[in-house]
């Protein structure tokens, strides 16, 4: 364990001097003794979450690690930190958040794990290992990737950790992966899942733990102390107790979408979205429900049906989106309040959800294949701004004559992960696309039905394209051998990064950030 910045004085307010170590508060920085330590920060910006309002400073650390942040009113307060390591441009390094409300007074400590920003993707793959024409597809496992935004390397997927992730759990500086078989033929994650302890510090894999889960894994989050995962399958929500390795059922039904949030009082409690529907050019679900889970006791309840498509949660705070109304709200134990109407109602639909420090990100899907990105204020009326807009493409090219392309347009295209990440500094989001083009006798090009996977990260204050990486683009291209362009494969685009070779490709079943809020 090293130690770092292991003395800040916080002293009176107004004070002109700091005053003596005895009566200011410490403020560690706890980072991992590891390969994956944050580097090359020069400044610390430390944000403290008072009941009176938020207090920001950011001073330069000094070559030993310490930093000074001045006076402060300690006002013996129970108050919530975070943390940003900067490097010289601005870019954050590392980032960390105290599990919940710590004491805030003189002569105390208060500690701040922090850890470098991470983005995690895992899930399966499927590989056509036929011989002759007729397709026969393989599924099967896969190691997560990775993408290290201290680092500023683009994605081809060769950054991997553990063996057969198919979820990776971020539980703020804890991480952990959930392993589970696939069906060969079929795709579908079947027989027990298993939670797997992934270090932050060098990413060495433990032993799994004790507790397994039935049914399809789909969603999982984790509390910021890292003690606690929740786990949503296609039969049941789980909570997973990372010190006893005992896994328990919290519900019955299928578990789509779950969060996680610890109120001011201490008590821990999850969030979940069961029976999550699709939606459509023309439908759109109505029978989804929000639960509202206890986790340190009490039954789990449903609060709410309707459309909703997503949930997050951010400092005590637990919110929803309903596609079917466009209705941005928030929801606790007893009910659902509206906060306000983002998108077009039947038109432009939001789908995901992730909330950081106030501002609320807004995955929005308008049929059939344009997704947006937007940013709403959850504490004011002002109108949201656009991050990203996009219509799907694809561009596939002859293997052997290159010059030779062809477009495609998308025939849908969806949300499934949205994230901040850093404390706001990234949002990073995963979609699906689905593509068909006609055969066109005249030209030579033959019917195709392609499928494209990908992540993209920005900078959440620019919008600014950080990473874009397609994880997977494959398909069915049906030849006619005697009038057919035949070896056709799929061309990256301007700023887009891709799997090196087929056995770093992914189908996305989960993104994660380390610290993220979803």
């Amino acid at each position: 364990m090293r130690w770092l910045a292991v003395l800040a004085l916080l002293g009176a307010c107004g004070s002109k001097e700091p005053p003596p170590a005895p009566g200011g508060v410490s403020l560690v920085l706890d980072i991992p003794n590891g390969a994956l330590d944050p580097k090359g920060f020069t400044t610390v910006e430390v944000v403290l979450h008072t009941p009176a309002g938020d207090v920001v400073r950011s001073v330069n650390v000094a070559p030993d690690g310490t930093f000074d942040l001045g006076s402060l009113d300690p006002s013996n307060t129970m108050l919530s930190v975070e943390a940003t390591l900067r490097n010289d441009s601005g870019a954050a390094v590392g980032y960390g958040r105290t599990a919940g409300n710590v004491a805030f007074t003189g002569g105390g400590e208060i500690v701040v794990p922090v850890r470098r920003p991470i983005a995690y993707i895992a899930g399966t793959v499927s590989r056509d290992v036929s011989t002759g024409q007729t397709p026969d597809v393989r599924w099967t496992e896969s190691p997560a990737t990775f993408s290290d935004l201290s680092v500023g390397t683009s994605l081809d997927g060769k950054t991997q950790v553990g063996s057969q992730a198919v979820l990776m759990i971020a539980a703020g500086p804890s991480l952990y992966m959930v392993t589970q078989a696939v069906g060969n033929t079929t795709g579908v994650l079947t027989g027990p899942a298993s939670v797997v302890p992934v270090s932050s510090a060098d990413h060495q894999v433990s032993a799994a733990l004790a507790g397994q889960m039935a049914g399809a894994v789909q969603d999982g989050a984790g509390t910021d102390d890292g003690a606690t995962l929740v786990v949503g399958t296609s039969t049941q929500l789980f909570a997973v107790d990372t010190s006893t390795g005992t896994a328990r059922a919290l519900a019955d039904g299928n578990f789509a979408r779950v969060a996680v949030l610890t109120a001011d009082t201490g008590e821990v409690d999850a969030v979940a979205i069961k029976n999550r529907g699709a939606t459509t050019t023309t439908t759109c679900s109505t029978s989804a429900e929000l639960w509202w889970v206890p986790l340190s006791g009490g039954a789990a309840q449903k609060v709410a049906t309707g459309g909703f498509s997503d949930i997050a949660t951010d400092r005590s705070h637990a919110y929803y989106v309903d596609a079917c109304t466009g209705e941005l709200g928030e929801l606790t134990a007893m009910k659902t309040t509206m906060l306000r109407t983002v998108g077009v109602p039947g038109m432009q639909r939001p789908t995901a959800l992730a909330v950081s420090n106030g501002q609320a990100y807004i995955g929005l899907e308008t049929q059939p294949a344009t997704t947006s990105l937007q940013v709403a204020s959850l504490t004011t009326t002002d109108a949201p701004r656009t991050l990203w807009t996009e219509t799907a493409q694809q561009v596939l090219n002859v293997i052997k004559l290159p010059e030779v392309r062809r477009q495609l347009e998308a025939n849908s295209v969806v949300f499934d992960h949205l994230e901040v990440g850093a404390g706001g500094d990234y949002v990073a989001l995963t979609t699906s696309a689905h593509f068909h083009g006609l055969e066109l006798v005249q030209v030579g090009f033959p019917d195709m039905t392609i499928d494209t996977e990908e992540l993209r990260v920005f900078d959440a204050a620019t919008g600014g394209v950080v990473q874009r990486y397609r994880s997977w683009c494959d398909g069915v291209v049906r030849i006619d051998p005697l009038n057919d362009i035949p070896g056709w494969d799929c061309a990256p685009t301007v700023g887009q990064t891709a799997a090196a070779s087929p056995m770093y490709e992914h189908h996305l079943n989960s993104m994660t950030f380390q610290f993220g809020k979803k």
